[in-house]
């Protein structure tokens, strides 16, 4: 065991990780002493696979003989595909679990070959289908070819396989190299990979079924209701989410991971709105009996948050002039030029200005020395030098960022949700899911035991389809809307975590919301958000609601 004293820990993990989906049980102690380290580096080891596996909603297991995977090829295939990905940028990090070589000639190939077809593909998606390529040559010279079934070959009720020929074209590519030859099983599970990297290009959007975009729709409008802001007559954020939402039930329906490298970035600068997306699509997810991943949300989260921006550009800004409309004419033609957003700039007199309802207006600009309390005044000349358009640029520019941090600006809690929560702060001891939610919903209101018994269920079910798992041991369980009499929001911080699906939680929300009270969701998932960021914070918060 020569080879294994002095291994980085990215070396001894990779180690660890191919033993593990080779079928080897492990211990600790055996690694410790395989290694050369100590138990507590080995245990750090372990910890970070268990967060790949769980990443891909996999799991570890444990018996006397030690700690295992058991799992299927295509589970096998996934873990894998996220650790390559997770090191794309950096592949020496992972030359011991793929052969870098042979992906970048996949890579180059793919490249060349949607080139030919010209479609055009994010990069992300592209290294995304060479991993997805690459393990599954690897994995079958190596006897681990994947055993397709109906759900592993991906979802007819999605897929236009009017456009097979056209994707094994461009496998073909990589045949025509002596590569390999792929298996007609192997093409269809691929094409769902590529049409749902490559979408646009595949299929028209006038195939989209009708009932899809009606989903869609329905989604946005919960959303919206959730942020309390209206992004339901936002049709470039319908068409965009109608293509990506397609897109990424094929990614879905073939188990293909797409590693989201903004993620962590998102949920930090975003965390209300991860929170109501990840709660919206929960439903979204049950009618076609999928699971996103945190990956998978985010890139929808930069959709919503790219339509938020849209909407919330500043509103209006005066410009004061007292040298007559030539000159009023000419400087808002500068000022459009340079900030074409803009609602609307309005030329007023300086009279005007003091009887004027200034509540719409972000910002001033004025020829003359003036000064109005609240509102930011940028003196120029009247003849808009280079200057005076940088000085007004800047000022825009401060008073968007001043804007977005007034947004993330420290979390309070209504009244009204203070009151809703208060009688429902609880603190308990259990051993598993199940039993915790039978405590939680029996302590809830209900006209009689017929409709508990349906919430119930509502949650189970729910939890079936998909972990309400968030983040940092945070879970969020709620049922079916149509079934709450009262919106009630109960928080239960347990003694000691309990597992949860692939994941440990020690704070469970539970939202039983009317689906008239949609409102509400945005609330109670910023504090979540913030309690995610911040465990103490939010243990603290709760005491000082329940006092």
């Amino acid at each position: 065991m020569g080879e294994n004293y002095n291994l980085t820990s990215n070396e001894r993990r990779n180690q660890i990780l191919k033993r593990l989906i080779d079928g080897e049980r492990i211990s600790y102690q055996m690694l410790s002493e395989e290694f050369f380290v100590s138990r507590s580096s080995i245990a750090n080891d372990i910890i970070y696979i268990k967060k790949l596996f769980a990443k891909e909603g996999l799991s570890l297991k444990f018996d006397n003989s030690g700690t295992y995977f058991d799992g299927s090829e295509v589970d096998i295939q996934r873990v894998l595909k996220r650790a390559v990905l997770s090191n794309v940028d950096q592949l020496q990090l992972v030359a011991d679990l793929i052969n870098v070589d042979l992906f970048q000639e996949i890579y180059e190939s793919f490249i060349l070959a949607i080139e030919k077809k010209k479609i055009d593909m994010p990069e992300s998606y592209i290294q995304s289908i060479a991993v997805s390529i690459l393990l599954i040559i690897e994995r079958s010279k190596g006897g681990n070819a994947i055993v397709f079934d109906e759900h592993s070959k991906g979802s007819h009720d999605f897929l236009e396989f009017d456009q097979y020929p056209l994707v094994y074209e461009l496998l073909k590519e990589l045949e025509k190299k002596q590569i390999y030859q792929f298996s007609p099983e192997e093409v269809q599970y691929l094409t769902s990979l590529i049409i749902g990297s490559g979408f646009k290009f595949f299929v028209k959007e006038k195939n989209i079924p009708f009932s899809f975009r009606g989903k869609t729709r329905h989604l946005i409008q919960k959303i919206s209701e959730g942020l309390q802001t209206d992004l339901t007559q936002d049709k470039r954020l319908e068409e965009d989410l109608i293509i990506h939402l397609y897109q990424l039930l094929l990614r879905v329906e073939a188990k293909s991971t797409v590693v989201n490298p903004l993620i962590d970035d998102i949920k930090q600068n975003y965390p209300t709105v991860y929170g109501v997306v990840w709660f919206s699509l929960n439903d979204f997810s049950k009618s076609y009996h999928v699971t996103f991943s945190e990956d998978e949300i985010g890139f929808v989260v930069i959709h919503i948050q790219a339509a938020i921006e849209r909407i919330s550009k500043l509103k209006k800004i005066l410009f004061v002039c007292p040298n007559g409309i030539g000159t009023s004419s000419f400087v808002s033609a500068k000022i459009t030029k340079i900030l074409p957003d803009i609602d609307s700039v309005e030329t007023i007199s300086v009279n005007a200005l003091n009887h004027m309802d200034l509540s719409e207006v972000d910002f001033i600009i004025s020829t003359i020395d003036i000064s109005v309390e609240g509102i930011k005044v940028v003196k120029i000349s009247p003849l808009v030098t280079v200057n005076d358009m940088k000085n007004i640029m800047n000022h825009y520019i401060d008073l968007i960022v001043e804007n977005d941090e007034k947004m993330m600006q420290g979390i309070s809690i209504s009244s009204k949700t203070a009151e809703t929560i208060a009688k429902n702060i609880l603190f308990g001891c259990f051993k598993e899911k199940n039993e915790t939610l039978e405590y939680l919903i029996d302590k809830q209101p209900f006209e009689n035991d017929e409709l508990k018994q349906a919430f119930k269920q509502s949650v189970y079910d729910r939890e079936t389809i998909q972990s309400t798992y968030l983040d940092n041991g945070f879970a969020i369980p709620h049922g079916n809307p149509t079934l709450v009499e009262k919106t009630n929001i109960s928080v239960l911080i347990l003694d000691k975590p309990i597992p949860w699906g692939n994941q440990k939680v020690d704070v469970v929300v539970l939202l039983m919301i009317r689906e008239e009270d949609m409102k509400e969701v945005e609330e109670i998932m910023k504090l979540v958000m913030a309690g995610i960021k911040n465990k103490e914070w939010f243990i603290t918060k709760m005491l000082e609601v329940k006092e």
